[in-house]
């Protein structure tokens, strides 16, 4: 029997709109440390609200994002009001494995009314797609325009000008308002280049199985797609029925994507629409002209990406791995180090060498962990070995301290 693929499916962005409690009104930056929390406040707002600020969890770490007290609150043009406010799960507390009850579970707390599932992203990061095609190849192809997309004709791609061929490492679809928008992107490329801030994502890879090693991560791919309802509670979806376009009215509130079995069916019923492709097929016969004509599109041959009746595991992220900062001076004394130690013949100076070098790597290792305690760090570091090439018996060598790690719940 195959063994469940595990899916690698989060939310990347979660936003709601709400209005404040009559009785509690106003809940500003003052009301929440009268509550016991510590609070960052910016000093100045956004273009629709005067006041934002972000709440910190019982670890100290960014939790939510208030944006309160609107510019044109008494303005019946806006439709917000004095008590409109919009709430948002800040990037790393959405990786977590409930981030939708939790913002409900404080939403409830301080008795904020909901109104509307403002903006969501859900996020699937894999290496290839389950049919086998390699990604970059794919994308290649579609601009070479040897694949057609179904629904959402609007296009933008970013990639490099190569001398053979355009590497297209971002593509996405769909007008700037339109209430989906699709996008697919070599994640570890953008991760790279915004100096790998989100260890998190990185943390999910790991537990997952797309990568074996934070010190050499290959090419992730995401494909996410953006939510945003214009209509109260639900959303607008184009279905293609195989012969028109037709729209369709589907609920869009956060219990549509509670937990990641929903998460992932959401993300089916979105890439079935929006992630689907045809081949680019002719007439056997040319036209008048001589040319061949283009085949009508509900009739070209289906290009299979994804397998949706795949059984499917899902990882679980109690405790997102905090955000940190790549220390650039280390990484180069690193690459250095590790040059210098190839053309070093004195032992002394060779283990004091390798001795900074273990330094680095465990600073390093640190950011993918829960807690950032010796044990998580080791049993990661055990982790990685074990997959990225140990023999079997050096393997069953370690085995004895894994259990006692385990038993001892400093890991899994």
């Amino acid at each position: 029997m195959e063994c469940p693929k595990v899916r690698c499916v989060n939310i990347d962005w979660l936003e709601v709109y709400a209005n404040e409690d009559n009785q509690r009104f106003p809940c500003d930056a003052e009301y929440f440390r009268r509550q016991g929390y510590f609070i960052t406040q910016r000093e100045y707002g956004t273009r629709t609200y005067s006041e934002m600020f972000t709440i910190q969890d019982e670890h100290g770490d960014a939790w939510i994002e208030v944006r309160r007290n609107p510019m044109s609150g008494n303005s019946k043009f806006t439709g917000l009001t004095e008590k409109s406010c919009h709430l948002r799960m800040v990037n790393r507390k959405c990786y977590q494995d409930n981030p939708i009850r939790d913002l409900a579970e404080f939403m409830i707390k301080h008795d904020y009314i909901f109104i509307s599932l403002h903006r969501i992203d859900i996020c699937y990061d894999f290496r290839v797609f389950d049919s086998g095609d390699d990604v970059a190849r794919f994308l290649r192809r579609y601009i070479e325009c040897k694949f057609s997309k179904v629904n959402q004709t609007k296009v933008r791609a970013i990639g490099d000008d190569n001398w053979g061929a355009f590497a297209w490492e971002s593509i996405s679809w769909g007008a700037k308002k339109s209430m989906v928008s699709t996008k697919i992107y070599n994640k570890t490329k953008e991760l790279s280049a915004t100096g790998n801030k989100k260890p998190w994502i990185v943390q999910a890879w790991l537990e997952t199985g797309l990568i074996d090693d934070v010190y050499n991560v290959p090419t992730v791919w995401r494909l996410e797609f953006s939510l945003t309802s214009k209509i109260k509670n639900y959303i607008l979806l184009k279905k293609w029925n195989g012969h028109s376009i037709r729209e369709e009215r589907v609920p869009h509130t956060p219990a549509m994507f509670d937990g990641r079995e929903k998460l992932w069916q959401r993300f089916e019923e979105l890439a079935f629409h929006y992630f689907h492709f045809k081949y680019v097929e002719y007439k056997n016969l040319p036209n008048s002209e001589g040319e061949k004509e283009l085949l009508r599109k509900d009739l070209c041959k289906e290009k299979k990406l994804f397998d949706f009746n795949m059984n499917r595991n899902f990882y679980t992220i109690e405790n997102p791995a905090r955000e940190t900062k790549i220390d650039t001076l280390e990484q180069r004394l690193k690459k250095y180090l590790e040059k210098w130690t190839q053309l070093q013949y004195t032992p002394n100076l060779k283990n004091a060498a390798y001795t900074i070098l273990d330094v680095i790597d465990t600073r390093e290792i640190k950011r993918y962990t829960k807690h950032g305690t010796y044990p998580e760090i080791e049993a990661l570091r055990l982790a990685i070995k074990m997959r990225t090439g140990w023999d079997y018996q050096r393997v069953i060598e370690t085995a004895d301290e894994v259990m006692k790690l385990i038993k001892e719940k400093e890991i899994w």
